[in-house]
């Protein structure tokens, strides 16, 4: 008896709308261990962060229709526009996006171990997103306090379970006195990168060309690729407004 073996492929048909708005969320595998590896500057490494950000931006250049995209730490966010690719085929974009920029970030760090996980978030429009954004940021910013505070401890010699101990009982505002204290650092006042993430996106612009068939110089609108590495406080009303730009809705609708 000859096996149907298509027919055991039970998730490869498992698709969302693709005329609807979904994100798509990357989680880096181990990357703790591995910046320990690397010897990543701690807390935060600059370098990591522009790899981080070219591979998104890789991701805009091939042409997937994402419309905006935020990372934080070993996490990337993206979020597509209708249509989706692969027609909303949850397998494809749960495989090739990460496997593209576990890629990229494998050749950029010279490792062969590099690898990232994906999870599709369904959202019924901009609203949602603006609200999913907040909410990523918001932990961009606790994770923000807890690594300057584990490398205050760091730099006192306390390190793996005794640090991670003392942190577990802290409040927010316990780790800020912890900071200032042994690192003379505001956490209010380090890079904006570092406390609300970094936006990569869109942004039209016009450019002066030629047009040979009307004989005449013309102005023609086109696109690129930017990095925002100080965005505002996306629940804040200008955060808001400056997520409703970038994602190209009417202020007024909505």
């Amino acid at each position: 008896m000859l096996i149907d073996w298509k027919s055991r492929e039970i998730f490869s048909n498992l698709r969302v709308p693709d005329d609807a708005m979904v994100i798509l969320r990357l989680d880096g595998w181990r990357f703790s261990d591995l910046a320990s590896s690397l010897k990543l500057e701690k807390p935060y490494d600059k370098g990591f962060a522009e790899k981080m950000v070219k591979a998104v931006s890789m991701l805009f250049e091939l042409g997937m229709p994402i419309t905006l995209a935020y990372t934080f730490s070993d996490e990337i966010s993206l979020i597509f526009n209708p249509p989706l690719p692969w027609r909303g085929r949850i397998e494809k974009m749960n495989s090739v996006i990460p496997s593209l920029v576990s890629s990229f970030i494998s050749v950029e760090l010279g490792r062969r171990d590099i690898a990232f996980d994906s999870r599709v978030v369904f959202i019924t429009g901009a609203s949602d997103a603006i609200d999913y954004l907040s909410w990523r940021q918001e932990e961009a910013w606790r994770n923000h306090v807890n690594s300057y505070a584990l490398y205050s401890l760091e730099k006192e010699g306390i390190t793996g379970r005794k640090a991670d101990e003392m942190l577990r009982g802290m409040k927010s505002h316990e780790k800020h006195e912890l900071v200032f204290k042994k690192l003379g650092i505001n956490l209010a006042e380090t890079p904006a990168w570092q406390r609300r993430g970094i936006i990569i996106r869109w942004e039209e612009f016009e450019k002066k060309g030629f047009d040979p068939k009307e004989g005449k110089e013309v102005v023609v609108k086109r696109r690129r690729v930017v990095q925002d590495w100080s965005p505002p406080i996306f629940s804040s009303g200008e955060g808001r407004k400056y997520l409703m730009r970038a994602l190209g809705v009417d202020e007024k609708k909505f």
